[in-house]
């Protein structure tokens, strides 16, 4: 076993393009990575291959770390990906992944079983019931990618974490379903067994040491979402307090923010994940990257911001959006997003985007603090809108508050993050 000065920590990322590993070290400190993508669709809709993948980067870490060394890690997968295994972790279904939706049999089903209830089937139950529907089988476990993952590794399959579970119907302020699980038709015990990121649920087994190199008295933790471990990257576990924040600037935005309390406001796409004394709440909007690379290239938007002064408001009333509808924040399938009048200026038009968009992540931290969520205090940023520093210094002067982009964005750092956060909460 690794002294605690050597002690280190895995996280596993299974990502849409592949399977990511980080290692750190009990200040954090990223010591070693590796990734493997994959090589098709139908290797990525494979949870085969998705333990393929984990033990290839395993195989490329050992090069860099004594994976003996590696005394907790940690899994966090797509929220909404699932699928149904038997006791041994074998798959009894193909996976249903977070961007299908259920069937509207199975949501009639929830419907009958829950007459009196104002909630709709959760997106992640109604797959399970759609699975299930497909082979009917009597005795089976409801697993989460990263719970599949994770189990496999230690060898159970009847644990999840709070974040995966949310999309299940799972509701962390009650420690509770939001419906009975005796009602569905088929048995409740094939439910997991839910408890917070970085609890503790077994050892590395006998073979999956002998097959990774990993130490059996390596430690399994629940993980999380993507997402959620994204946050924890950025933002840092030990800086968790209401005024923290991150947006991610992708092909899309997306807000979190630190609140004492739970806001769920389905009307304005406004939800909350439990994260160990806090919430996390926020939302996702349909502008972002995306709807900027209909009017310009990467390369164009490099070359025409560093022509853009920052600090002069551009006076363009734009709601850029790559196509129809908006979750966030504005709700409204039906909504249109508004780029004209386009001035003749190319740098003046590229500055009235920015500006919009950075309107639009102030419009969601305002609606966010409505509902009783602390504006943030600073706001730490990832995804591929980091890298435009005038961008940066736009959203900077509409928000009114630091924005700095984040020194780590990983998905698999956040898990190695929850790693330790077990690892240290054992001691």
């Amino acid at each position: 076993m690794a002294s605690k000065n050597n002690q280190l920590f895995l996280g596993l990322d299974a990502g849409t393009s592949g399977i990511r590993a980080v290692v750190i070290n009990r200040d954090g400190e990223l010591i070693a990575s590796a990734s493997e993508r994959y090589a098709s669709t139908k290797q990525r809709q494979s949870p085969g291959a998705w333990l393929l993948l984990c033990v290839s980067v395993l195989e490329v870490l050992s090069s860099e770390v004594e994976l003996d060394d590696i005394v907790g890690m940690a899994v966090d997968g797509q929220s909404g990906t699932v699928l149904l295994c038997d006791a041994d972790g074998q798959p009894l279904s193909a996976p249903k992944f977070y961007h299908e939706p259920p069937s509207e049999a199975a949501a009639e089903l929830f419907s009958q079983i829950t007459p009196n209830a104002k909630v709709n089937v959760p997106a992640t139950l109604g797959r399970v019931v759609d699975l299930w529907r497909e082979s009917r089988p009597s005795k089976f476990h409801i697993t989460h990618q990263a719970d599949w993952i994770g189990g496999q590794f230690c060898g159970r399959f009847d644990f999840s974490d709070e974040n995966n579970s949310l999309k299940l119907g799972y509701d962390p302020a009650k420690s509770d379903w939001v419906f009975n699980p005796d009602t569905l038709p088929f048995t409740s015990s094939a439910f997991p067994a839910v408890n917070a990121p970085a609890h503790a649920v077994g050892p590395v087994s006998a073979r999956m040491a002998a097959v990774t190199g990993l130490s059996t008295k390596c430690q399994v933790y629940t993980g999380t979402t993507d997402g959620i471990a994204g946050f924890l990257a950025a933002n840092g576990p030990g800086k968790l307090r209401p005024g923290a924040a991150v947006t991610s600037l992708g092909t899309t935005m997306v807000l979190k923010a630190v609140s004492p309390i739970q806001v769920d406001v389905g009307s304005f796409g406004i939800y909350s994940h439990k994260l160990f004394d806090y919430w996390l709440a926020g939302g996702a909007s349909n502008s972002g990257g995306g709807a900027l690379l209909k009017h310009f290239s990467s390369e164009e938007m490099t070359r025409l911001s560093s022509q853009i002064d920052p600090e002069v408001p551009s006076n363009l009333d734009y709601y850029p959006l790559s196509a129809k509808g908006e979750r966030f924040p504005v709700s409204d399938p039906n909504f249109v997003g508004r780029t004209t009048p386009r001035p003749d200026c190319d740098v003046s038009y590229l500055a009235g985007l920015l500006e919009a968009i950075a309107r639009i992540e102030k419009r969601g931290y305002d609606l966010l603090h409505h509902h009783g969520v602390p504006f943030p205090e600073l706001v730490k940023t990832v995804g591929g809108g980091s890298r435009n520093e005038t961008w940066r210094c736009i959203r900077e002067r509409v928000l009114g508050v630091p924005v700095v982009n984040a020194k780590q964005s990983e998905a698999a750092y956040g898990a190695a993050l929850l790693a330790e956060l077990g690892v240290r909460g054992a001691k």
